[in-house]
């Protein structure tokens, strides 16, 4: 290795003589070897000293980085660490001094300027409806400078790098294990896409990696061994081994415990099986997998069972250390972090003749590739067959048609909330006419329809987007979808719908009963409870009983959106205003079965005038329905605007695309959403309604004014007050108070966070207002306008997106709680908060309010109380505020339909910073909580260390019982007596 290479891999300080010249090898002083020449520990694996690394992972292998320890790292380990450790206290000390840099500049620059900050600094909260990478790349003029940036004005990329646009793989061959090209060929593409390099270079290696592949198959595996490279380059969806086999199998390969390992986060599993590789010892070469036994694997994973842990442990015991077999892990686990669309991309570029001369081509073959691609639901031999044998992008999505039982992925609408944004994109091209049509409420579905039966349903997947395909079977609704459609479709064919569930028949007593049959499982939420709901997914199993799911029958209607396939021939590239009129000799409509309603305008016709009055027609069109049929087809959240003619009106599956616009209903903001929120109160609760001079408004908040992020955080808070008309004063950490005044803001010094929590509780009796604390990194309270409880992940998820949203202030939010609370009756509640997820569809699975439930420390509203918390403690305070509350007054009033947005654990001085990895302060908290209220401290039943609050009022004298108000919240215990397990942390945090 020269030293201009070894600069570049981040490898310093080696002595003269230390960097081998031969085969990249490095230098093994006299006397390591043996006779035949050999290192004694590994054959043709020789380590650098792990202090030859700037930041590095502990060594540098002229083959592989596999973190192995050669003689003298193992006869000096302390000057080895030493080195490593002084290398990243250097580089962790100059990343620090440069945050605090920016945040002063930034301090000194936007001291009182709230709004001009917070868009200068790109404060704004990432909207609901932020698409995903591949859709904010599949912009044709985005990817044309791409292209032509992959193929030229590169020079400076190495020679004979796969990134580099002179790559010539017919002078390069792949490795190769038996004969099949070696999956050590696809490492460089995972590390060079997990670096960050670019697009344009990460897209040069996949087409450089599948040229290479192609060039050097045999003629009869060169197909197959291209489809097995690209599914691994588009690992993920449906095809990953399951986290708890893979985890066995590190353990058995590497010798680790299963009990600590199977708790491991998924993401720091490939790193323990590098660090497992690293320590054993090989007297030879391991020869490593090929791209056909690693893409056996995954597609086999779903149905091996047993059998898979055991060719899993031979596979990674068979995988050279360093890199290559953590991103063999990361590809089984479905996390190769290369973007499906770059893959894609990658293997058009690959199969382009003229990739270096004609940008505009290469382009256009993406979208074939994309589109067959999307067809098939995965890679398939068709598209790989047709690539190689020359087909241009027409005859490549004419090889690859969609297929009865074979899911495709969904065209799906760009998403708008302008009005006169949508006119002036549809208005671009004048000869085209636009279907109108409504957005509909339901469950989009794909429906396979053959020989008069329906075959499959597929449904939109979350997971399978990831590598676009986007569609996994709902066995479910083949019963539903055939109750509706067969003996009304007059052909074999794959139609785009929308399920839409009848309301109920209304029954005296129905609500109640299902309520009981439920149970309160929903109700009880942690602040680390379900993770968010995502679309598509699958919807966790009824709680109700086994015989009356027996006895519901789900009844729907149909909505058709789209004709994909009929009788045997394929209508993606046929124009909207074709697959229109064949729907109509299709589909014989039904109460139950209709095409989207909806009407063609010229584009001359189209103005934001008459996009409103649609779109009011349509969001009322629900409220004027008759029957339980039209009620259901006729719920709408928007519209969607379509071309009718040309080429862009072909159906584009997989793609976001620009001739679909979706026109949905926007959220209410700023005065508006505050009357409309107070405006649900009842008539007693507005009788409580208090005014904000009742109020004291408090931020409480330490540390955030030295980093960027935590200073965009307080100008949030601070604007969203200020615009509401509320001052609030910040209570803050003692280092730090005049850096909060230099921003213009009303600071209270108060120390650390409890101390904090209950020095404004104290101010707030003293004024005798009602205490309103917040927490420093909320970015908005948003009101779900829906009072109705739903009984199913499917139900909620649907309500929490079509329900009215009002982005609501925190004094109206506020204001809200405290009427609400005041309500309950004189002194028996005295806390009220919000929901404690940010996820909408789980909130509407619990009833609006509950009444002794766990109140979130993130925001609150408290009345004059003798209730605080307990300054022994450092995490999990809410917990013990809000048994306090309920123990002392009964009941703790929390709105499920009131949500924030907070980034609770994560921003820098919150409670990331309190907690240690082996979650010592976790338990001697939790030793408390439990040590104080007994048995309504439950263990979370997923996550280590976390709790779930269930009140049981403790039991007390009769005397306590007749004064309950007048007592003391904070009851501290002459010693906090903890379990076994938590008596180290409790005794070392009490020194």
């Amino acid at each position: 290795c020269d030293e201009a290479r070894l600069e570049r891999l981040g490898v310093v300080g080696l002595a003269a003589g230390e960097a081998g010249a031969a085969g990249g090898a490095a230098h093994v002083p006299e006397g390591r070897r043996n006779e035949k020449g050999q290192d004694v520990a590994r054959v043709g694996n020789i380590a650098l000293r792990p202090e030859a690394l700037v930041g590095g992972e502990g060594a540098y292998n002229a083959g592989e980085a596999d973190g192995g320890k050669d003689e003298r790292e193992r006869q000096e380990p302390d000057d080895a660490l030493t080195g490593k450790k002084l290398q990243r206290t250097v580089n962790e000390k100059k990343t620090k001094e440069q945050e605090l840099q920016r945040a002063a500049e930034l301090l000194q620059a936007n001291a009182g300027k709230f709004a001009a900050a917070l868009e200068a600094e790109g404060g704004e909260e990432p909207s609901d409806e932020a698409e995903d990478v591949g859709d904010e790349t599949w912009d044709a003029e985005r990817r044309l400078q791409v292209a032509q940036a992959a193929w030229s004005g590169r020079e400076a990329e190495p020679v004979g790098s796969l990134s580099a646009p002179t790559f010539d793989p017919v002078a390069a061959p792949p490795p190769q294990v038996g004969g099949r090209v070696a999956f050590s060929a696809l490492v460089p593409v995972f590390e060079l896409a997990a670096s960050g390099a670019g697009e344009a270079p990460t897209l040069c290696a996949v087409a450089n990696a599948l040229r290479q592949i192609a060039q050097h198959s045999s003629d009869e595996h060169r197909a197959s061994e291209l489809c097995a490279a690209l599914r691994l380059l588009l690992a993920g969806g449906a095809h990953v081994v399951p986290h708890r086999q893979l985890t066995e199998a590190v353990n058995v390969t590497f010798g680790f415990t299963r009990a600590g390992a199977r708790q491991l986060p998924v993401e720091e599993l490939p790193e323990r099986a590098r660090a497992g590789r690293a320590k054993q010892r090989t007297l030879m070469r391991v020869p490593g997998s090929s791209v056909a036994e690693v893409a056996a694997i995954l597609t086999d994973a779903a149905g091996e069972g047993p059998k898979l842990v055991d060719r899993l442990a031979k596979m990674l015991g068979s995988s050279p250390g360093g890199s290559e077999i953590s991103q063999l892990v990361r590809v089984l686990q479905g996390r190769p972090a290369l973007p499906w669309h770059v893959a894609l991309r990658g293997l058009a570029h690959a199969m382009s003749p003229k990739r270096e001369s004609n940008a505009a081509a290469l382009v256009a073959l993406e979208d074939a590739v994309c589109r067959a691609y999307s067809h098939g639901g995965g890679p398939d031999m068709r598209l790989v067959a047709s690539l190689l044998e020359g087909s241009d992008a027409e005859a490549l999505i004419a090889a690859c048609p969609p297929e009865c039982g074979v899911p495709m992925a969904f065209m799906r609408p760009e998403q708008l909330r302008d009005r006169q944004a949508a006119v002036e994109r549809l208005r671009s091209d004048a000869a085209h006419a636009v279907h109108v049509e409504w957005l509909v409420q339901g469950d989009r579905a794909q429906v396979h329809i053959k020989g008069g039966r329906v075959e499959a349903v597929f449904v939109p997947s979350a997971v399978g987007a990831a590598v676009g395909i986007g569609a996994v079977p709902r066995a479910d609704f083949l019963e539903e979808a055939a109750a509706v459609l067969v003996g009304n479709i007059a052909g074999d064919c794959i139609l785009d719908v929308m399920l839409l569930r009848l309301p109920r028949k209304a029954a005296v007593g129905a609500e109640e009963a299902a309520e009981k049959a439920s149970g309160e499982a929903q109700e009880e939420v942690g602040e680390n409870s379900s993770p968010d709901i995502a679309e598509g997914a699958e919807p966790e199993k009824s709680t109700q009983p086994e015989k009356q799911q027996e006895k519901a029958v789900v009844e729907r209607s149909i909505i058709v959106l789209d004709v994909i396939f009929l009788n045997g021939t394929s209508l993606v590239q046929a124009p909207l205003r074709e697959r229109r009129a064949r729907l109509a000799e299709l589909v014989t409509e039904t109460p139950r079965l209709k095409v989207v309603p909806g009407i063609e305008l010229a584009a001359a016709e189209l103005t934001e005038e008459t996009l409103r009055k649609k779109l009011e027609e349509a969001l009322g069109a629900a409220f004027l329905a008759t029957s339980r049929e039209e009620k259901a087809i006729s719920r709408a959240d928007g519209l969607v605007l379509k071309w009718l003619d040309g080429p862009e009106s072909a159906y584009f599956a997989g793609r976001r695309a620009s001739a679909w616009l979706a026109l949905a209903r926007p959220p209410v903001t700023g005065p508006e959403a505050d009357k409309m929120l107070l405006d649900t109160l009842t008539d007693e609760e507005r009788k409580h309604l208090p005014e904000l001079s009742e109020f004291h408004f408090t931020v409480i908040s330490g540390f955030r004014t030295r980093s960027v992020e935590g200073i965009n955080d307080i100008l949030r808070i601070q604007k969203l007050y200020n615009d509401a008309g509320v001052v609030p004063t910040w209570y803050v950490d003692n280092e730090c108070p005049d850096e909060y005044r230099k921003l213009g803001l009303q600071v209270v010094k108060a120390g650390k966070l409890i101390p904090a929590r209950n020095h404004a509780l104290v101010d707030a009796e003293a004024l005798n207002k009602i205490c309103v604390q917040t927490s420093d990194d909320i970015g908005s309270w948003t009101f779900l306008n829906d009072a109705a409880r739903y009984f199913s992940d499917e139900e909620a998820n649907a309500a929490a997106k079509r329900c009215e949203k009002l982005e609501v202030s925190p004094a109206a939010a506020a204001r809200f709680l405290t009427a609400v609370m005041r309500a309950r009756g004189p002194g028996k509640c005295k806390l009220a908060g919000v929901y404690p997820l940010g996820n909408g569809g789980r909130a509407m699975r619990a009833k609006p309010f509950l009444h002794q439930n766990f109140i979130l420390g993130d925001f609150f509203v408290a009345e004059v109380s003798r209730c605080r918390f307990d300054e022994r403690m450092s995490l999990k305070e809410d917990y013990d505020f809000t048994c306090s509350h309920l123990d002392a007054h009964g009941e703790a009033l929390r709105c499920n339909r009131l949500i924030i947005t907070a980034k609770h654990e994560t921003n820098a001085g919150g409670a990331c910073a309190i907690r240690d990895a082996a979650g010592e302060r976790e338990r001697f908290n939790i030793g408390i909580l439990r040590e104080k209220w007994g048995d309504s401290i439950k263990n979370h039943p997923t996550r280590a260390n976390q709790v779930v609050l269930r009140w049981k009022a403790p039991k007390r004298k009769a005397a306590d019982d007749e004064s309950p108000a007048e007592e003391t919240v904070v009851r501290p215990a002459k010693q906090a007596k903890v379990s076994k397990q938590n008596s180290k942390p409790a005794a070392a945090a009490a020194a």
